[in-house]
């Protein structure tokens, strides 16, 4: 039984026109989640050739990593490197050249269990570094994950079971079972080493959020499939209300920010922000799925028609995190959706990276890399604390391996 703590979005909101933008050149990267061709197909497949050494056909497939360009208003995309493993049902992410890959399938040893693969790459070579297996009870599903370059940890919405609600004790109906647990989604932390998730949320939200992103600043911001954008706390996992007076004469709480513009679906999508302008951008789609037929019954878009009612057309948005109005830049070609995205030489992660070198020998401040490659500690050495492995420290000009027994 779900207990939501408190409504936070305004429902009803109607669908309006998003705001268009001047023409700008930008570059994306991201991993395909989905994507609809012009001649209806999902997923493509050019024949190579043939491998004599391993006795089996050479395909390029489109799963992998993309390549979005904005130039004039258009924005392009294609296939850069390709993988068929390279797959993030249940979410992606992307730190300083290392991509972290989670997919949910049913378990080899029981198909009634479900698992998680999870997969680390190299991303500017899509070599695949290592892949191991979770339970599903890791609940490492999400709707998104992101680099924070203030506290250098990794932040996502988490999908969490079993969760005890922090409601009061004489609240609870000892006659129907599940009051004080349930599943839905929380703000989080993640070690990409181990996987390990620590919530941060002191409970559940039920909304359909279908990103999530870090700016420069640390301020940590989703958007939902009913057209809003939301801002997470930090420190408390709450998200940031504003109060307002209702109908009624009553004084109400309610989301910080007012409808974007843009009513998407709850579809896996991506969002990032630019380093540089800390600008936020996000891949959605241009409707909900949602319409009216010929008959004026109102219920999901036609798949026979998806050419013309858009049911499955993407964009290219840049949001503004003051307002949190949504702006079209452009369509996106063979309507492609990402689990996540980054743009090069603009991603945190990316800029915490280069500005190590800038570092001093004798200032105590390091930075930790796990053995394939992923910033996992940057701070004062005297505030490391590391989960036991083989780890790379960078400080200043001088770079050692140690090992945490």
């Amino acid at each position: 039984m779900k207990k939501t703590i408190f409504n936070l979005l305004v429902l009803g909101a109607m669908i309006c026109a998003p705001v268009t933008t001047s023409a700008q050149e930008l570059e994306f990267r991201g991993l395909k989640a989905n994507a609809r061709y012009d001649d209806g197909t999902t997923s493509k497949s050019e024949y190579l050739g043939w491998d004599e050494e391993a006795g089996k056909g050479i395909f390029k497939v489109d799963q992998g990593i993309w390549q979005l360009k904005l130039t004039a208003d258009t924005v392009t995309a294609e296939v850069l490197l390709d993988d068929n493993l390279m797959y993030g049902n249940s979410g992606s992410v992307y730190v300083n050249d290392t991509l972290v890959t989670v997919y949910s399938r049913q378990s080899d040893d029981d198909p009634n269990e479900w698992e998680f693969k999870v997969r680390w790459w190299k991303a500017s070579t899509a070599t695949k570094l290592r892949e191991e297996t979770y339970q599903q009870s890791a609940n490492l599903e999400s709707r998104g994950m992101s680099y924070n370059p203030v506290d250098g940890k990794v932040y996502g919405l988490f999908y969490l079971t079993g969760v005890a609600l922090p409601v009061p004790e004489d609240s609870i109906n000892p006659q129907e079972e599940g009051d004080t647990a349930d599943a839905g989604y929380a703000l989080g932390t993640i070690d990409l080493n181990t996987m390990t998730i620590t919530q941060i949320t002191p409970g559940l939200y039920y909304d359909n959020f279908v990103t999530l992103a870090c700016s420069p600043e640390g301020r940590i911001f989703s958007m939902t499939s009913s057209g809003y954008l939301v801002e997470f706390d930090r420190e408390t996992g709450i998200i940031l209300t504003k109060t307002e007076t209702d109908e009624d004469g009553e004084t109400v709480r309610v989301n910080k920010y007012d409808f974007s513009g843009v009513q998407s679906q709850f579809k896996r999508q991506a969002a990032c922000f630019d380093y540089t302008t800390g600008k936020m951008y996000w891949n959605g789609f241009v409707n909900n799925g949602m319409g009216y037929n010929d008959w004026g019954s109102y219920g999901p878009l036609s798949d026979k028609e998806w050419r013309t009612n858009g049911k499955y057309d993407t964009a290219l948005y840049e949001v503004d995190i003051n307002t949190g109005l949504a702006t079209r830049l452009s369509g996106i070609q063979n309507r492609l959706s990402l689990s996540c995205m980054w743009m090069p030489g603009r991603d945190a992660s990316e800029a915490t990276g280069i500005k190590e070198n800038k570092l001093s020998m004798g200032n105590g401040i390091v930075n930790v890399y796990s053995q394939n490659g992923m910033l996992v500690f940057s701070g004062n050495k005297a505030d490391m604390h590391l989960t036991p492995g083989l780890y790379i420290m960078k400080q200043g000009n001088e770079t050692k391996k140690f090992i945490v027994r």
